[in-house]
């Protein structure tokens, strides 16, 4: 008995080490990466100039460590784990290029909720948690589906990149239940419309526009943490 607790002991520390690794090195190299991503994607080059691209790329690697490990405090050394460091990444990534190109690109969106999707289908496999999988997978098409009639009944409104983020997020968001879909998209939709009253008042016009992919990403990341 003893030997088996010990040899399972050990196998999970070595899986946490593992994961600990894995994330602190994708987190170091999310910086350039997502720069890059962001370069081919929009054809735009979010900052221009080496040094600034160097000093850019460090703060989203260091950005993306930081939230990597407020997760790792909430979450802890769990499944979900991973999968919250993907989507910070990607939330970063997102966030900087809709604030500097007004624009959240599909490719980068479909990232995350793809990376979203087979990590949660490898935990899913291995815990049998597929009630938890088909919800998170029902939510996104649900929302993805809303958002999709909201962007065509007010097209000034709400952009593609938008709609697809909703997707993407509901997928993420849907794996904590009922519970985390309601409350993120609640912190989401309510961050957003603050901000744009905010963008109102200040710039005088109602018909003001403004980047509402970090407002969205922002809001669904800190609705986990808060939960």
């Amino acid at each position: 008995m003893t030997t088996d607790f010990a040899v399972l002991f050990g196998w999970e520390v070595s899986v946490v080490s593992a994961m600990v690794v894995a994330v602190g090195t994708g987190s170091l190299v999310a910086g350039p990466a997502l720069l890059a991503a962001a370069k081919r994607t929009t054809g735009t080059a979010l900052v221009t100039g080496l040094w600034a691209q160097v000093a850019v790329a460090a703060t989203m690697s260091a950005a993306t460590v930081a939230a990597s490990w407020i997760g790792w405090l909430r979450l802890g050394a769990t499944p979900s784990w991973p999968v919250w460091c993907w989507a910070c990444a990607l939330g970063i990534g997102l966030a900087l290029t809709d604030l500097r190109c007004r624009r959240l690109p599909f490719p980068m969106v479909t990232a995350l909720a793809g990376g979203c999707a087979i990590l949660f289908f490898g935990i899913a496999l291995m815990d049998r948690a597929w009630s938890r999988f088909g919800f998170a997978c029902v939510a996104a098409v649900v929302i993805y589906g809303l958002v999709s009639l909201v962007q065509i009944c007010a097209p000034n409104h709400t952009g593609g990149g938008d709609t697809a983020l909703y997707g993407a997020l509901a997928l993420f968001l849907g794996w904590f239940g009922w519970d985390g879909l309601l409350r993120g998209l609640l912190f989401a939709s309510g961050l957003t419309a603050v901000i744009a009253l905010v963008v109102a008042v200040s710039s005088k016009s109602k018909h003001a526009t403004f980047a509402a992919g970090p407002s969205l990403l922002g809001g669904a990341l800190a609705s986990v943490v808060v939960a």
